[in-house]
């Protein structure tokens, strides 16, 4: 508050009284101009007039007495990379590329439950339940009797597997007790048979998820998943570090955290890596070469992305850039020039008075 005030008398004093007058204004709100002076009716404080200088230049001076006082400072413009290392926090998921709902496709009931239950880890083919079907019994019959490629049909669609099938047109025989297995390495995370139960048809039996390659889901920060992809990314779990593959941005964010999810996979042959831990992903990777300036330079209101160049002339002048990444401080861009002299304190107060000289105005007006 006090440098506004010093701000505002500095730019009174340094103004002739002979010119005219153009409009009245608080330096806290320069949108709002009045045609008056007076008290301002948002500060403690007098109304500031603005000049006609006839100045027709997109900036405007601010002499040597006020920059000091103003404890003004400026940045290069200067060609760098962005350095994106960081640690980001993670957590170890099922591989949902390998997920595997066994189903029954006709109605019947259960004559063994295998001792199974939620969290335990089955094997491809291992037996999870005994059953008898009705519906498969009654076609078996027809197909020993007629030798039929319709009877087949008719367990083939009832949910019969190949492999029975084959059984069955080998040794034509009707069997009334089926061995239900999981067709896929991984943990159940759904078991819905009981000894003597009866199900229907559609209902689930298992629900067998993958875990080999594990997932690693670690959550980045959105300023900085744009330069990330191309990381080299690890894993610490515990006091080891691990190399992770095929990592890639999953294409939306957390509204509530600002982040992305960045899914990786880690080979887990000997299950030592489980579901639901925590664990931290270490990112390593330089941006390509871009213009560089201090983030804090940067002043994005959201509608209209832009800095204060100060010129060789001494002019400050507001100019609009496009923003490219961020990360470590520093912020690439387009819209200037290697060398260029950027504003990065004081800019509340430099970016009003561009607002009051009307140098914004024009620089929307040509944006």
């Amino acid at each position: 508050m006090r440098a506004i005030l010093i701000f505002a008398a500095l730019i009174s004093l340094t103004c002739a009284d002979d010119r005219k007058i153009l409009f009245w204004y608080d330096p806290m709100y320069p949108n709002v101009k009045f045609d008056a002076p007076g008290p301002s009716p948002f500060m403690d404080m007098d109304l500031i007039a603005k000049y006609a200088d006839g100045d027709e230049r997109d900036g405007f001076k601010i002499d040597a007495a006020q920059r000091q006082n103003l404890g003004l400072k400026t940045a290069v413009v200067r060609y760098g990379a962005l350095d994106f290392s960081g640690r980001f926090p993670a957590v170890i998921a099922f591989n949902g590329h390998r997920k595997a709902v066994v189903q029954h496709r006709a109605a019947g009931f259960v004559e063994r439950a295998y001792p199974f239950t939620i969290g335990d880890f089955v094997k491809k083919g291992e037996p999870l339940c005994d059953i008898t079907i009705v519906e498969w019994a009654e076609a078996q019959s027809e197909y020993v009797v007629t030798r039929s490629e319709t009877a087949l049909n008719r367990l083939r669609l009832a949910g019969m597997s190949d492999e029975e099938i084959e059984a069955l047109k080998a040794k034509p025989v009707v069997k009334t007790r089926f061995t239900m297995k999981a067709p896929i390495d991984g943990v159940l995370t759904e078991f819905n048979m009981r000894d003597g139960m009866n199900f229907e048809k559609s209902s689930v039996a298992a629900t067998i998820e993958g875990i080999d390659p594990i997932w690693i889901n670690a959550f980045i920060p959105e300023k900085l998943s744009r330069g990330i992809e191309g990381a080299k990314f690890s894993v610490a779990i515990g006091e080891s570090e691990y190399a992770l593959r095929n990592a890639k941005l999953l294409p939306s964010g957390d509204l509530e955290t600002k982040t992305i999810t960045l899914r990786a996979e880690l080979p887990n042959p000997n299950r030592a890596f489980k579901p639901n831990a925590n664990a931290i992903v270490k990112a390593s990777i330089a941006s390509e070469r871009m213009l560089l300036i201090p983030s804090r330079a940067v002043i994005d209101d959201g509608v209209l992305p832009r800095v204060i160049v100060l010129d060789d002339e001494g002019y400050f002048v507001p100019k609009a850039v496009k923003i490219i990444a961020e990360a470590g401080g520093l912020t690439a861009i387009e819209g200037l020039l290697e060398g260029e002299s950027v504003v990065e304190t004081g800019l509340f107060l430099i970016d009003s008075e561009a607002n009051i000289n009307g140098a914004l105005d024009r620089l929307k007006k040509y944006d």
